[in-house]
């Protein structure tokens, strides 16, 4: 799928850059307070829908349920760190997924004759913002701002054969990066035993058209001050990818979450 690069998109690396000039501020000036930190694996079991349109002509929509998917997974990497210090502190979400898959398929006109496709697809998205919790005491309303980059990898191999010998080969692979400018809110509360709730919602823009992410949590709290943390809940995430006109792609990923923190 193709974007481009705009004024935008620019804007949205400094921002980024400056996120990192000041997280590691933060981290290096002297303070009483001390870092509180959490890392957090998990698992989105996510479906995948897909849209692409030409001069308001449904060319492709689909949805791929979660099930289907996990059969083709190859490797995936979820996990988000975040660390707090007063009212300041930063996130790194990071999900990556890689799928493969070898489909093949003989040719109308001559059925002796196979595709051999070896496909490999990745997806990486990682959310890198500040945060600034407004009354410093970890509950309540938050502020995110930093940026968001996306990442697409498609990875083929075609082998056609006749008769179990190859005849021709094949190759393509392409890698498609988007980085946007991310700002948004979150709502946590502590409830009663040892229950908790927290509300997100993000938008981003610059090299996608517009892309937004929202979804609750419900942990459960349990160890010597609260150490660990099992977490659960539903994102849903919309990207609208930057495209010429008359071309509309989209993408939306959405399903239950489910981690482990641990706190320290």
């Amino acid at each position: 799928m193709n974007t481009k690069l705009n004024n935008a998109g620019l804007r949205a690396r400094t921002l980024s850059l400056a996120v990192a000039a000041a997280t590691a501020a933060m981290a290096g000036t002297a303070s009483a307070e001390e870092w509180n930190w959490g890392v957090t694996p998990y698992v989105w079991t996510t479906d995948l829908g897909m849209s692409l349109s030409v001069a308001d002509r449904d060319l492709i929509d689909t949805e791929i349920a979660f099930d289907d998917l996990v059969e083709k997974v190859d490797g995936a990497a979820m996990v988000r760190v975040e660390g707090m210090r007063g009212h300041h502190g930063m996130s790194f979400d990071l999900f990556n997924v890689e799928l493969a898959d070898s489909p093949a398929a003989s040719l109308p006109n001559a059925p002796s004759t196979l595709l051999n496709l070896d496909l490999g697809v990745g997806m990486t998205i990682l959310d890198a913002t500040g945060v600034y919790d407004l009354n410093g005491a970890y509950e309540g309303f938050s502020l995110l701002y930093g940026a968001r980059v996306i990442e697409l990898r498609n990875d083929v191999d075609a082998i056609l054969s006749d008769g179990g010998f190859a005849i021709g080969t094949r190759s393509f692979d392409a890698t498609d990066r988007v980085v946007d400018g991310l700002f948004g809110s979150r709502f946590s509360r502590e409830l009663p035993h040892n229950l908790a709730y927290e509300v997100h919602v993000d938008v981003s823009t610059g090299d996608t058209e517009l892309t937004w992410s929202a979804g609750p949590t419900v942990s459960y709290r349990f160890g010597d001050g609260h150490q660990y943390e099992v977490k659960a809940g539903y994102r849903l995430m919309d990207i609208n990818f930057e495209t010429s006109e008359p071309v509309e792609a989209d993408m939306s990923m959405s399903g239950l979450s489910v981690g482990f923190r641990i706190n320290f």
